[in-house]
């Protein structure tokens, strides 16, 4: 979720403007998102055993604690973190929350400060990029440690890649939330062209050729002619096919369905090799070779990926799940399918970090309010309105509990269930900011040489082969692979 972040990744070129807000929401660790649409209200179902776990007995006699906590996002998140936190010192009256909200685009300068000027937080947001060089310098709790010693939940109750991991006992970060990619499509575009809606379930997916025929038949020229027609005018677009965005998290999402890597397991650059430069080719393919997304220069007056996808200005587009937020409070008809396959269809999870730093005198605070912000119980209308995903399994997989987010609201449609929140739950492989070592340098220097990809001046196999000499001496492995 979407999505905010330290490296604007081609700014001048990315198709939509986003705020990612919530977890992995910046071009740091993922998608900005735009968070334009409203918080809905309770639904008034009746509490169930999560409510129980999240309000223990009262103790008055503790002596008072503030937590310090920072973090990022909308105005709508902003108010939703207010009424969580506001909801965990009902359940802790000791507990005192100090919620410092930091604009995204200053975060990591701010948090920069606060740490070296002596006044680290006790636990916050962390973009992936600065999380990593801080966790070398063990300024974060190993919360594996701690999560063994609770009494109510283990690692076990949370989906398999959400921990930010230095090694396989040491894990400096959780996600803030569930977020992956789909194929966001406008239903009203299809059925006026009568074609088939794109397919939510994994096996069904479609394969590239099959997508690109039907984003040919989705893009309109101003006469109304479509991208398979011999009549056809690229320089006269009135609506596209599809759309995409240039940071790491789409295209990081597109190179592993080809079963590509960034950084391989044995320490190569990923990005260079055949089964990634024929995704990001494709991608590039997408704008410069079939005029069906949007180029360089037609990009600036695109406005937002929800107006977009509200105005029929496109018909889809590969976007990540915080969408949801602005799409469902706009009322669009739309739905979402699963990402089009090359070798295989797989959803990649992506999100920011939650750290509780080493350097708090409340350990022991910082984790119940942690755990408490990890479940949807204490702010449900983050997940409810489409904002986020749950990071523990059991809103998954109870009935009970997926009814009060996923179902029965305009943020999640019908295909919701099986291309996003199914599939990440059995099917999620994490994003490159989970497990690769130096990620802000690896990531910095890789999407500089991506400019002219998707400007058509160079094949995406020359544009990863010039940059490869720069980038191996910077690549220190991955956190997954032991030595």
């Amino acid at each position: 979720m979407k999505i905010l972040k330290t490296v604007h990744v081609f700014a001048s070129i990315m198709l939509f403007t986003t705020i990612l807000a919530g977890c992995a929401g910046s071009n740091n660790n993922g998608a900005a998102t735009e968070n334009k649409g409203g918080n809905t209200a309770s639904n008034g179902q009746a509490q169930n055993n999560s409510t129980k776990e999240a309000a223990p007995d009262k103790e008055p006699d503790k002596e008072p604690v503030t937590l310090k906590f920072t973090y990022w996002g909308s105005p709508q998140e902003k108010t939703a973190i207010e009424k969580a936190t506001k909801k965990f010192t009902e359940n802790y009256p000791w507990i005192t929350v100090d919620a410092i909200h930091i604009p995204e685009a200053d975060y990591d300068a701010k948090i920069t400060a606060m740490v070296a000027g002596n006044e680290s937080p006790d636990l916050g947001y962390m973009h992936g990029e600065l999380a990593d060089p801080w966790q070398k310098e063990g300024k974060f709790v190993n919360m594996f440690e701690l999560l063994d010693k609770d009494t109510e939940l283990k690692r076990e109750d949370f989906l398999d890649y959400i921990w930010f991991k230095s090694s396989e006992d040491f894990a400096y970060g959780i996600s803030t939330a569930g977020e992956t990619f789909g194929l966001f499509y406008n239903k009203d575009l299809f059925d006026e062209a009568k074609l088939q809606y794109p397919p939510s379930k994994p096996d069904e997916a479609w394969t590239w050729d099959q997508f690109v025929e039907m984003a040919k038949k989705l893009t309109l020229d101003q006469n109304g002619n479509n991208a398979t027609e011999p009549d056809f005018d690229p320089d006269k677009i009135r609506q596209y096919g599809v759309s995409f965005e240039t940071w790491h998290g789409p295209i990081h999402a597109t190179v592993i369905n080809n079963e590509g890597e960034w950084v391989t397991k044995d320490g190569k650059f990923g990005f260079s090799q055949p089964e990634a430069t024929e995704a990001i080719q494709r991608l590039a393919d997408l704008i410069n070779v079939h005029h069906v997304a949007p180029s360089p220069v037609q990009m600036k007056s695109i406005p937002s990926q929800a107006v977009a996808l509200q105005s029929k200005l496109v018909a889809m587009s590969m976007h990540g799940q915080w969408i949801n937020l602005d799409l469902g409070a706009a009322k669009v008809n739309y739905d979402i399918g699963v990402l089009p396959k090359m070798k295989r269809s797989v959803p990649m999870g992506i999100s920011g970090a939650s750290v509780i730093y080493k350097s708090s005198k409340h350990l022991e605070e910082a984790w119940l309010l942690t755990k408490f912000l990890e479940n949807p119980e204490g702010s449900i209308d983050l997940y409810r309105d489409g904002l986020w995903m749950p990071t523990m399994t059991k809103w998954y997989t109870d009935p009970e509990l997926v009814v009060q987010w996923a179902e029965n609201n305009p943020a999640h449609p019908a295909g919701f269930k099986d291309a996003m929140m199914n599939n990440l739950l059995n099917n999620g492989v994490p994003n490159g900011s989970y497990y690769i070592k130096n990620f802000s340098k690896i990531n910095a220097i890789t999407f500089s040489g991506m400019d002219e990809v998707w400007l058509g001046k160079k094949t995406a196999e020359q544009a990863m082969k010039d940059i490869e000499a720069k980038i191996q001496p910077e690549i220190q492995g991955r956190y997954d692979v032991n030595p």
